[in-house]
């Protein structure tokens, strides 16, 4: 049976990472060599790992990479400053590797890993740290509760208004209803106005 199909993504598991990328490196390294022996070709391979080190094609003279990656740069037409930099650069470079470790670091210690190496002073700060962030936590938990109290409460507050209105607009119809009742009725009406028309004239008239 055939090898099943690997799919492409990051290794998830530090060590088989690591596995893989040592044998895989040395395979891509000796098909560069391959490559360039059989067919005479001039080839620069640069490779960093995951932990910053580097791999390359020439290893046994770095003047065969510097030449092959000036060739490339006629090639191509780019033209690098005069002023060379590179010492500057990779101390930039170092530093920044350096402050992305300890960033690394600090957050492994505020996830409660990797303490046993930390002096009781460190611990003191992370500590204090956490303090500070848990009081701001905290704050922020008491104003969102604030503001969920005072809409239940203006919601609460409405619907009492809401029951008064429709209780005083009950009584309003219970009065209007008492009110037409007490009304005399069209007959009693039609009998008052039929005796009042059959009086006699007055004297005065």
């Amino acid at each position: 049976m055939g090898r099943g199909k690997i799919e492409m993504k990051r290794i998830e598991n530090r060590t088989n990472r690591q596995v893989t990328y040592s044998k895989r490196r040395q395979g891509l390294m000796k098909k560069t060599k391959e490559l360039a022996i059989l067919c005479d070709a001039q080839i620069g391979l640069i490779i960093f790992s995951g932990t910053g080190k580097l791999h390359t094609f020439p290893e046994s003279s770095n003047s065969s990479l510097e030449q092959t990656i000036q060739r490339y740069l006629n090639v191509q037409g780019i033209q690098l400053p005069v002023h060379d930099n590179r010492e500057e650069l990779y101390s930039e470079l170092q530093a920044l590797r350096e402050a992305i470790h300890n960033a690394e670091l600090r957050i492994r210690n505020y996830l409660c890993e990797d303490l046993g190496p930390l002096p009781l002073e460190d611990l003191q700060k992370h500590e204090q740290q956490l303090e500070l962030s848990l009081n701001v936590i905290r704050v922020r938990k008491e104003q969102l509760l604030q503001t969920d109290n005072g809409n239940m409460y203006r919601w609460l507050m409405g619907g009492v208004q809401l029951q008064e209105q429709q209780q005083q607009q009950q009584q309003l119809m219970g009065q209007t209803t008492l009110f037409i009742e007490e009304q005399p009725s069209s007959s009693t009406v039609l009998e008052l106005a039929t005796s009042v028309l059959s009086l006699p004239p007055s004297t005065h008239s």
